[in-house]
């Protein structure tokens, strides 16, 4: 059985293209970069700055109850003790969705913050997206394990849509511990790329399978032209964001030599300037 054959039948995909919450909220959004779908086995998740803004289970839609809290004619600044007995919550994700989007904001994370600005600018199912690299998926689990979230986990998958080729990627930021050696001992990044490469080189068919399924899925959800992937690259690349010009001087002198000839690497301190020949320099490694 195929990954993602759960959206295959029994209508769950026409339920969620028919559904006004995706119609009117979700599909514009997705369509101008502001929110990032991602198909998992048996859900839809659908990011924004970083954080699932909701998810659809092929009947209805849930999302974290720390986002919900979104009034109706909802006032700015401070509320009176009176006035705040009188707002009223919205009961529906469709109409308290502005507000949601809002929430999630005093949420964000930074490697997560990190790929979601660069889902904004170079997603493949954007209507602006002009490629040839694009976003292509976003937490994959590599065991399809839709709630294990102990499971090993890729942060970013990129297509070239002309080479119809993917490539993963792990994104840490400047001060996560796990890029540093300690006690003359490796960095753990380096363990856990080479165990991401061992079970891509394993699950490899598997993946380029469940890919073209989901590259024809999201085709037909979001109303975009997309080629199928004909190969995967099984080597993921570390992306290094959020860092200054200073902390750059330290990458280059003391984590260049530490990441030689281990994996390829890359750094941006800022995700958000990543132009389309940025994202050409990483492939070309």
């Amino acid at each position: 059985m195929a990954r993602y054959d759960f959206w295959e039948h029994d209508g769950r995909l026409a339920a969620l293209k028919g559904h006004p919450l995706f119609c009117h909220r979700l599909l514009p959004d997705i369509l101008a970069g502001a929110v990032f779908p991602a198909i998992r086995v048996r859900k839809i998740d659908f990011y924004s700055r970083g954080r699932k803004l909701c998810s659809f289970n092929g009947k209805s839609f849930q999302a974290n109850v720390a986002y919900l809290a979104a009034f109706q004619d909802r006032p700015s600044g401070e509320v009176t003790e009176e006035a705040f007995g009188r707002l009223k919550l919205c009961t529906s994700f469709l109409d308290g969705y502005e507000q949601i989007k809002k929430n999630i904001t005093l949420h964000e994370q930074p490697e997560s913050g990190g790929v979601s600005e660069l889902c904004e600018s170079h997603s493949c199912y954007a209507g602006g997206f002009a490629g040839p690299i694009g976003v292509f998926d976003i937490e994959l689990s590599l065991e399809a394990s839709d709630e294990d979230r102990s499971q090993d986990r890729l942060d970013l998958v990129l297509f070239h849509t002309e080479l119809q080729r993917l490539r993963f990627f792990e994104v840490k930021t400047f001060d996560n511990k796990e890029i540093w050696s300690k006690d003359g001992k490796p960095a753990d990044v380096c363990g856990q790329i080479a165990r991401y490469k061992e079970q891509l080189t394993v699950r490899q068919q598997e993946l380029l399978d469940g890919y073209k399924q989901y590259a024809r899925l999201m085709a037909d959800l979001c109303g975009v032209r997309l080629p199928e992937p004909a190969t995967i690259d099984v080597e993921p690349d570390l992306l290094l964001i959020g860092f200054d010009s200073l902390q750059q001087a330290t990458i280059t002198s003391t984590l260049r030599p530490e990441f030689k000839g281990k994996f390829h690497w890359h750094a941006i301190g800022n995700p958000t300037s990543a132009s389309p020949a940025t994202l050409a320099k990483w492939w070309k490694r």
